[in-house]
């Protein structure tokens, strides 16, 4: 075999091997996720989400009541959320949060961020 032909081989296998590569990289990193939870009816919908650390949580008032959300006991907060206003929360930490509204207590939901 010529080392012109060894050469090709050799180039053919690294453009295969580098190809796998890409797909499995592809299969285990994903884009950032948005998930909604609705306001409505004095409950969130739904209760409960799971995520990943750099997925946004988007909360949405379709009540015609303003609420107020506070997740992790206070360690987040939106503002006072008007009905049809909505409060963005980009979670960069991993653990399982309860959330509630401040004005309507007996509204909760739990957010858990997993890897």
């Amino acid at each position: 075999m010529t080392s012109h032909k060894i050469n090709m081989l050799l180039i053919v296998g690294l453009l295969v091997v580098g190809a796998f590569d890409r797909e499995g990289l592809a299969q285990t990193t994903s884009l950032p996720q948005r998930h909604v939870v609705q306001i409505d009816g004095f409950v969130f919908q739904p209760p409960q989400i799971r995520v990943v650390p750099g997925d946004t949580v988007v909360w949405v008032n379709r009540d015609f009541v303003p609420h107020f959300i506070s997740v992790g006991e206070g360690k987040w907060q939106s503002d006072v959320l008007e009905e049809n206003q909505s409060w963005e929360l980009v979670v960069n930490e991993t653990g399982s949060f309860s959330y509630v509204c401040v004005f309507h207590p007996k509204m909760i939901g739990i957010v858990t961020i997993h890897d």
